[in-house]
């Protein structure tokens, strides 16, 4: 083979390769050649060139490193390749060995996956080897339904021009079609998109569309699984995620969700997880909403849900609610923030109030009187109905057919999530000195009474107050629950300690002021009494001292007036150091300047302060527990023209005289009705007579009654209204002994047989003895 005379080197390359004796002409240039070709055949860029056929035809092929070396028959640059490949294969055989099975091993890298995805979405960022563009536009078409939005579905096309809402970003459409099932056949199937490379999305939920930086995550989280949810960003990345089929960040949305999920948020989270198919965020939600449904009627975000939210809640039984008459308003007030839309659903709605429960009155002065109802037939009569239902009586009823019996009982029953008055009665000690754990309450609505859940702590001289959401009980005369502070949730029907008092005391005030504790004064088991203040935070669970009173302050009773001063009654030595007795004291205490000034007498507020004042200067008052009441309505100012030194008797004329001569009772109120439950009667012939009694005097018939007696007697009990759901006062409830005083009672029966025990073994003894 002779060299065309071009001088060229791939010509001569071509050549030298396919030639099997010396080359004329060119051997230098060949030889230089073959070192090129060695050297890149060992640095592995040999499979980067190409050669093409040489004018006669013949194609030059490069050297396979795979193929078995041959010995050309001359020397020259045949027989160097032919070497150099001959060298790579005895190297590999002395590796493996003759005869003996092949030897390996795997090696994964961990950072691998992370750092490559990384640097395939900073490439996107750049806009290198992106191959798809994805095109965001605001709004949405006319008519497209909320259902439609929420499913995801999508409107794309191909070209079109781009509004001042729109924005692109570009993308690898092979990380797209592999991150969801979304792009997976839109971009790889028979859509148009497919060959134009740009997605076109709209029909959002927000008139301007998406965010673009909240894309921009969503986009990023495909490529590397990571990303950064907000309250601010969490509806736009939830709408994303579903679009998308991103199953996993909806499930990060959701948890993130109920990491925040509170009373202010709970309806807008339970729209979202219904929305987008969070199942277990909305069961989170629901709850939250159906145990505080009486607080979120009070939002103007719930008077925003669409119709199917609003009749879902109200055919719920479980909704916790104050009364019938507040869901008759939040149904009125929904219809009229979009009369035209909503009056059609009113009498659907309507019908699933329990009108039975709303007073008559209510029914026929409010209720029968609302347009929405008058100008409708149907409700006109539903509400006849129940206005003739309050007048039958349950022994005329039960004649009635079976039928037409249960669904009466039905109408009548209260919703299971209704909020119930209760008078709540806690602690105390009963016959033989047993301390009582049993917390029981008078269920007002069916004039009977309930048991509640036991206490943890043995209670005697404890006090109690009711906050907006908890009663709290403090203190006790047993020393070893003296510092304990618990609160009742009556949401939940349980009991919780909270942090213990400072001191241990008993028969002191406890009274709330802006939704913080206030405890003042008491009397120590070792002490003539405290002058302490101390105040308790719920949010913060810690207790703290304030200034001390100018006197000692034993058997406090308070109420407190503008959410602010607190008008406290108590008794104070008159002597410390001659201990020559008690004498009572009322005083005012303003919680922002900390003063205290003395006063004649408790406003004559109410029916409550009239009796407290009507018994002060007896023994049957001072031994007893009074629950303390807020006037947060009346301002000071009123209130101090109400302080009198005459105090009327009248509220006592109809109350039997033995009641004034009992120890130990609780007191408590429910609306201007005033209730004495439980204690003790001193007698000359006999010990303690413990009273199981309870009286209720009724403002609207201006008498006291007599209430069905309580299930075992007390005395030095405390007693608060409470409102508890009917889901726990339904039917008859048993509850266990806290495990603590189970152990408590058992070690007590245990030291109680031995000491019979040795009793008997001393009689035995001693009469062996005497014989």
């Amino acid at each position: 083979m002779r060299c065309n005379g071009t001088g060229s080197p791939c010509l001569c390359l071509c050549r030298c390769v396919c030639a099997r004796g010396a080359v004329r002409g060119c051997a230098g240039r060949c030889m230089l050649v073959c070192v090129c070709l060695s050297l890149l055949y060992r640095t592995g860029l040999l499979r980067f060139l190409r050669f093409q056929p040489t004018e006669g035809g013949m194609a030059a092929a490069a050297p396979n490193p795979e193929e078995p070396s041959r010995s050309g028959a001359g020397g020259g640059v045949g027989a160097g390749g032919a070497g150099g490949g001959g060298g790579g294969g005895g190297s590999a055989a002395s590796l493996s060995g003759d005869g003996e099975s092949e030897e390996a091993e795997e090696f994964s890298s961990a950072t691998h996956c992370s750092e490559l995805s990384r640097r395939q979405n900073e490439q996107r960022k750049l806009g290198l080897f992106c191959d798809v563009t994805l095109v965001f536009s605001g709004g949405g078409a006319a008519g497209a339904s909320a259902a439609a939005l929420a499913a995801g579905e999508h409107l794309s096309g191909v070209g079109g021009a781009l509004t001042h809402h729109s924005f692109e970003l570009c993308a690898h459409r092979s990380v797209l079609a592999a991150a969801t099932d979304y792009f997976t056949p839109l971009l790889g199937g028979q859509f148009s998109e497919s060959v134009s490379r740009r997605v076109e999305m709209k029909e959002w939920s927000s008139e301007a569309g998406p965010d673009r930086d909240t894309v921009e995550s969503v986009v990023q989280f495909m490529y590397t699984g990571e990303i950064r949810v907000s309250t601010a960003n969490v509806h736009e990345v939830l709408e994303l995620a579903d679009r998308f089929l991103l199953v996993q960040l909806k499930e990060f949305c959701g948890e993130f969700l109920k990491r925040k999920l509170s009373l202010a948020n709970c309806v807008a989270v339970h729209s979202l997880a219904h929305m987008y198919t969070l199942d277990q965020l909305a069961l989170r939600a629901a709850d939250m909403i159906r145990r505080n449904f009486h607080k979120v009627i009070q939002d103007e975000e719930f008077y925003t849900l669409p119709f199917h939210l609003v009749r879902d809640w109200l055919s719920d039984a479980e909704i916790t609610v104050d009364s019938e008459e507040v869901l008759f308003d939040a149904v009125v007030k929904w219809v009229q923030k979009n009369s035209e839309e909503r009056e059609k659903y009113f009498e659907e709605l309507f019908r699933l109030l329990r009108l039975p429960q709303i007073k008559p009155t209510y029914l026929t002065r409010v209720v029968k009187n609302e347009p929405l109802v008058a100008q409708n037939a149907a409700c006109l009569q539903l509400v006849s109905d129940a206005v003739e239902g309050h007048a039958i009586r349950f022994e005329n009823l039960k004649s009635a057919d079976t039928e037409f019996w249960a669904s009466y009982m039905a109408a009548f029953q209260p919703r299971f999530g209704q909020n119930m008055d209760v008078i709540m009665v806690v602690g105390g000690v009963s016959e033989g000195g047993d301390y009582l754990s049993e917390c029981v309450g008078y269920f007002v609505y069916e004039d009977r009474w309930v048991n509640l859940p036991h206490i943890h702590n043995h209670l005697d001289g404890h006090a109690i107050a009711a906050t907006d959401s908890h009663v709290y009980v403090a203190g006790s005369m047993e020393p070893g629950f003296a510092k304990t502070v618990e609160r009742y949730n009556p949401n939940r029907n349980t009991w919780e300690q909270v942090s213990n008092l400072t001191t241990r005391k008993h028969s002191f005030g406890l009274t709330c002021i802006k939704n913080i504790l206030y405890s003042i004064g008491g009397h120590g088991n070792f002490s003539p009494g405290f002058k302490d203040v101390s105040v308790y935070e719920p949010e913060q669970d810690k207790w703290h001292n304030l200034e001390s009173a100018p006197k000692i302050l034993r058997d406090v009773k308070a109420i407190s007036v503008e959410d602010r001063y607190v008008y406290v009654t108590a008794r104070t030595p008159v002597d410390t150091d001659n201990d020559d007795g008690l004498k009572t004291v009322t005083t005012r205490y303003d919680t922002d300047s900390r003063q205290w000034q003395e006063v004649d007498s408790l406003p004559l507020i109410d029916n409550y302060c009239l009796f407290q004042m009507a018994v002060a200067s007896t023994n049957f008052y001072h031994t007893a527990s009074c629950c303390p009441r807020s006037y947060a309505a009346i301002r000071d100012e009123v209130a101090r023209q109400k302080i009198s030194a005459r105090i009327s008797d009248d509220i006592l004329e109809s109350l039997p005289p033995e009641v004034t001569s009992i120890e130990g009772a609780a007191i408590c109120y429910l609306g201007d009705d005033v209730f004495v439950i439980g204690g003790w009667k001193n007698s000359d012939d006999v010990d303690k007579q413990y009273r199981k009694e309870a009286y209720r005097y009724c403002a609207e018939r201006k008498r006291w009654m007599l209430l069905p007696p309580m299930p075992q007697p007390r005395c030095r009990a405390t007693a608060c209204h409470v409102r508890i759901p009917y889901r726990f006062l339904y039917g008859c409830q048993r509850y266990p002994m806290p495990q603590n005083l189970a152990r408590q009672r058992d070690r007590m029966q245990q030291m109680q047989q031995l000491h019979r025990r040795t009793l008997t073994l001393r009689r035995q003894l001693q009469s062996q003895i005497e014989c």
